[in-house]
């Protein structure tokens, strides 16, 4: 049930954006595209928390620091997807803060900024969709 976001509404969300130094050609040609496409999707600027690690090891933790000290959404780690979803280590390590965190994170430039709005959007319906947690039914018998 679509509850008035519409997909490609980025207006209330908050973004981490990683860029991953060991990739400075890759991170030169998409970052700024990145930060545009979500601001044209509704980001404010503001909205969009951009860090620099010096390399892909790093990319991993930072991550997790955006998820433990920041209120972002989810995350966009700016470094070349088909070289990174190769690498076991780093990809367990992702996998993982998702899992932790409930959040999305999304690897490449900014062909992931549709992508991660779309799962943010998905995210927030089924939490307002949610049923509520209710107590156990305690049996006497």
């Amino acid at each position: 049930m679509n509850r008035g976001i519409q997909v490609g509404d980025a207006s209330n969300m908050k973004f981490g954006v990683i860029a991953v130094r060991e990739f400075s050609d890759h991170v030169a040609a998409e970052l700024v595209p990145v930060v545009d496409s979500l601001v044209t999707m509704g980001c404010m600027r503001e909205n969009v928390v951009v860090k620099y690690v010096p390399n892909l090891q790093d990319a991993v933790v930072a991550t997790q620091f955006m998820a433990q000290y920041t209120d972002v959404d989810g995350v966009i780690i700016v470094a070349p997807k088909k070289k990174l979803m190769d690498i076991p280590p780093f990809m367990t390590g992702i996998v993982h803060i998702q899992i932790q965190w409930s959040m999305v994170v999304e690897i490449g430039g900014a062909e992931c900024a549709a992508d991660m709005v779309e799962m943010i959007t998905l995210q927030n319906e089924m939490e307002i969709d949610a049923p509520e947690v209710k107590m156990p039914r305690l049996s006497f018998s």
